[in-house]
């Protein structure tokens, strides 16, 4: 598929992975073992041109499906933020050229920007999804990779979708 679409002149991917297991934390996502880690490293040596973005999130490597961690059942910022910083230095590792971080965890692009130039990774690039809804729109991802939340929603650290102003800041803050 890569060689059909790279002739194409596609020579761009946006990686999301599935893994064999989940736990609170979403701990495969810093493995260095984890799905994402393996797939950019072969496909790195196999397709040295081609752009590799990963997804930076937890919802589908946690048992609880939420974006990162929970603390008496609500989100916890900075610990997630913790994590966030495992992530994508693990990412950058395998060898990604870009990271997508779509969690909606306030300071993300900041802590991530961060830990990259700390690790010298600073050709690394970030790309924000900065506006994530609270919405059923990401319905079919989520059945994809087993990730609607076992209790609560989302509402906590996603946008409401009515609430143009406030997305409009959330991008200028990104």
């Amino acid at each position: 598929e890569i060689d059909s679409m790279l002739s194409l002149g596609l020579s761009r991917v946006l990686l999301f992975g599935i893994p064999d297991k989940k736990d609170a934390l979403g701990s495969e996502t810093w493995s260095d073992n984890g799905i994402i880690q393996k797939a950019v490293r072969k496909l790195k040596k196999e397709f040295p041109e081609l752009f590799i973005i990963t997804d930076v999130c937890f919802c589908g490597y946690t048992d609880h499906g939420h974006c990162g961690v929970l603390k008496d059942g609500i989100l916890h910022n900075d610990m997630t933020l913790s994590n966030v910083a495992k992530q994508v230095v693990s990412h950058a590792n395998a060898g990604v050229d870009m990271v997508a971080p779509s969690l909606m965890i306030d300071g993300m692009v900041g802590e991530i920007r961060s830990v990259l130039d700390k690790n010298d990774f600073h050709e690394i690039s970030i790309m924000s999804y900065a506006i994530k809804y609270a919405s059923s729109f990401y319905g079919p991802f989520r059945d994809a990779v087993d990730s609607a939340p076992k209790q609560g929603d989302r509402r906590t650290y996603q946008m409401d979708p009515a609430n143009g102003r406030e997305a409009l800041k959330e991008v200028e803050l990104d």
